[in-house]
């Protein structure tokens, strides 16, 4: 096959990687290839089959490629397709197999809702009732009754009947006058699940209505519009039943198709990006992809957040461009609304730290600011499962967290417990240090001091354990990590006149090592100093290595050309293989305390040679007895730490222990 022959037909964003599908036409017919010069090949036959497997969630495998859901391995390289994701595949592979001459897509040998609904959405329409008798028909076909569908006209405020699916007695038109409460639990809602419809509450005003079609079960969506309730979408069951999250989620998918259809509501942007088509969506479109991500965040046990943006001051010009700033940031998986003159909303439905959504909005912010100098910029975050577990409350937290960062000056501003205060703790140098002493045990010199944050509060002295959970669980573990940084090289330039050469070990966290301008901010700040880079010693924890190791390498190589000495802290906990071990730049790696007592003195040495092995220095943390201590030094640990070699000291004790080696 000629490489230079190879036709883009689309590159697909998964969690940051870039998955490439390209086609050739040859004699034989057209080639597919998945995952560019690297990737896998396949006949329009295979690409076929690739496709029945994804559509029905089982397994396939072929010579270089595996498909286990969710996990996508081609060639070296492995992806996880969230559902978004996997639909985007399934569609590059059905208008692929379309246009391959004399290629079919047979008929599937297990139907399933998705595929119904992925044929559904690419026909078009004239209208909705139109739609309608095929999406009954899919419902039909899974059990359920069928469908209805109100929308309101213009600006009145009742929601007039549009169709139904099969037909049946005419529907009545829907009022806040005739059903207040009912309206009240609309507004609120975007989907309302009722299991048995004659005894929900709810449904109290419908029961007429719901009696007089015979129902046991209906599972609503409301749909919104920038001038409130849009519409109402009805799936029936005659029977009272369950509905699981996988109903919820196709009722959600029915709802997107109608959305499609209807006319925009206005306030809407023409968002592209070079790479990309248009990225906005109707505020309708976007609430249905917020619900449908929290429902699979829900079942699978992830994350997402949901971030409002507001920006002061724009006109349309700024409007488009600052809407091109975040479009850019945007992952496959995401999706981003703009909201007239609320600004926007952006869902990040996948995030893979708890700390990722601050981490975004630092960019963003960073971008918006670049962008549009002297408007003031607020971005508000709510995050799933930590401040709210709800559409409705997540948009609500959104709401008031980005009105308290604009009321704020701007900025970025998240209202779980405690993040203020800990905010607050941070610019106002709130926060102390202590300095813990690592000696060599050969002949128990200092060999450094470790620097560990701690948090005065009216309760007591908190130690970083206590609190460092919320500053990565509300996105401030870099700006601590920072202030940290700061301190100590204040700490290391004030003893440096003397004469006293020490060196400072500092705890970076995961989200610190991620970044890829942190290199450049260390050598900065070292360089204002006046400071070698010997001074630091910088400890990251197994984890945060383990969450992304080829990118944790390349940082670490950086780091260490830098000069600073790199430490691998709590080895032991999520232990890396040799081989990994190997790869990684480390002159220290720190056990974990639990190796330093006696029933584990076989694993310590273990641990211990295979530090040996990989050219570094074992450090014996949690040492709290002498027999710990004779113990490790025998075993041939070549530093130790802990209470029997000295507590940690505040910094203005940090003389003694720099000069005399003296630890309270």
């Amino acid at each position: 096959m000629n490489e230079a022959s190879w036709k883009l037909f689309a590159p697909l964003s998964i969690e940051g990687a870039t998955l490439l599908i390209e086609h050739q036409d040859l004699p034989s017919g057209m080639a597919i290839r998945l995952g560019g010069a690297g990737g896998v090949v396949l006949k329009p036959q295979e690409a076929q089959e690739l496709l029945l497997n994804l559509l029905t969630g089982e397994s396939w495998v072929s010579s270089r490629l595996v498909w286990a859901a969710p996990r996508l391995h081609i060639g070296q390289r492995g992806y996880n397709l969230n559902e978004r994701a996997k639909l985007a595949l399934i569609e590059a592979l059905q208008a692929l197999l379309v246009e391959s001459q004399g290629t079919a897509i047979n008929p599937m040998p297990k139907e399933t809702w998705q595929r119904a609904l992925l044929e559904l959405s690419r026909q078009r329409f004239i209208n909705v009732e139109e739609a309608l008798p095929k999406l009954g028909e899919m419902l039909i076909g899974l059990g359920l009754k069928g469908l209805c569908l109100w929308l309101r006209e213009g600006n009145q405020t009742l929601l007039k009947p549009v169709g139904q699916y099969p037909e049946a007695a005419p529907l009545e038109a829907l009022s806040p006058e005739r059903q207040p409460v009912y309206f009240q639990v609309l507004e609120h809602n975007l989907l309302i699940a009722a299991e048995d419809a004659r005894q929900d509450a709810r449904m109290n005003e419908l029961r007429e209505v719901l009696l007089g079609r015979g129902l046991g079960a209906v599972l609503q969506v409301v749909l919104h519009g920038e001038g409130g309730l849009r519409g109402l979408l009805w799936i029936e069951s005659l029977q009272p039943r369950k509905w699981n999250p996988s109903d919820e989620t196709m009722a959600l998918a029915v709802a997107q198709v109608i959305e499609r259809i209807l006319r925009p509501l206005g306030n809407e942007l023409n968002i592209q990006t070079p790479e990309r088509r248009t990225l906005a969506v109707r505020r309708g479109e976007f609430e249905i992809n917020l619900a449908q991500a929290l429902s699979l965040a829900q079942r699978h046990g992830r994350s997402l957040a949901l971030l409002r943006i507001r920006i002061e001051g724009m006109n349309r010009a700024q409007t488009e461009q600052a809407a091109r700033e975040i479009a850019y940031t945007l992952r496959q998986s995401d999706s981003l609304a703009y909201l007239g003159e609320q600004g926007f909303a952006l869902l990040l439905s996948e995030v893979r730290f708890t700390a990722g959504a601050s981490r975004v909005a630092h960019r963003l912010l960073g971008r918006l600011r670049a962008a549009l100098a002297g408007l003031k910029v607020g971005i508000g975050i709510a995050m799933y499962p930590q401040d709210a577990t709800s559409p409705e409350g997540l948009w609500t937290q959104a709401e008031q967290a980005c009105a308290k960062a604009l009321e704020s000056g701007g900025g970025i501003r998240l209202l779980t417990p405690g993040a203020s205060e800990f905010q607050e703790a941070l610019n106002q140098n709130s926060l102390t240090l202590h300095f813990q002493p690592v000696y060599s045990l050969g002949d128990l010199e200092l060999a450094a001091v470790e620097a560990l944050a701690r948090w005065p509060k009216p309760k007591g002295l908190y130690q970083a354990g206590e609190f460092l959970p919320l500053a990565e669980q509300v996105g401030l573990l870099s700006a601590q990590d920072r202030w940290t940084l700061e301190k100590v090289l204040d700490q290391a330039a004030l003893w440096k006149p003397s004469g006293v050469n020490a060196r400072f070990s500092v705890n970076i966290s995961a989200e610190t090592l991620a970044d890829p301008n942190f290199p450049t901010l260390l050598q900065e700040m070292l360089s204002a100093k006046r400071l070698p880079a010997d001074t630091l010693i910088l400890e990251f924890k197994e984890e945060a290595i383990l969450s992304d190791l080829e990118t944790a390498s390349r940082s670490l190589e950086i780091l260490k050309h830098l000069g600073v000495a790199i430490a691998l802290d709590n080895f032991g906990t999520n232990p890396l293989p040799l081989t990994q071990l190997r790869r990684l730049p480390l002159d220290w790696i720190k056990l974990n305390p639990a190796l330093s007592t006696s029933e584990n003195a076989p694993l310590a040495k273990a641990a211990i040679e295979m530090v040996r092995a990989v050219g570094a220095k074992a450090v014996a943390k949690g040492l709290e007895e002498q027999s710990q201590l004779t113990r490790m030094k025998e075993l041939g640990a070549d530093l130790g730490q802990g209470h029997i070699l000295g507590w940690p000291v505040p910094a203005e004790d940090l003389g003694a222990l720099l000069v005399w080696g003296i630890g309270s």
